[in-house]
């Protein structure tokens, strides 16, 4: 099952480690994680919301953590 995170881009269900508000990114702990991981690259037009970790990468999305949360939750809990 995957998940559809903004534009044409989906995640693999089973790859996401975790779904986190762009707010964060700010913090130094969290600058440092995103400069040693692999990102995917960003084409968004709009504004960026969210970030979503997962085994091999981090994407970026314009949905709120809030909506990806529970697109992932009816993904899980619907099959």
């Amino acid at each position: 099952m995957f998940l559809h995170i903004g534009g044409s881009r989906v995640v693999a269900a089973k790859d996401i480690i975790g779904i986190f508000d762009t707010r964060i990114r700010d913090k130094q702990c969290n600058k440092e994680f995103l400069q040693s991981t692999k990102v995917m690259e960003n084409n968004l037009a709009e504004e960026v919301k969210s970030f979503i970790v997962t085994t091999d990468s981090v994407s970026f999305s314009p949905i709120a953590p809030v909506t990806l949360k529970k697109r992932f939750q009816a993904n899980i809990f619907d099959k």
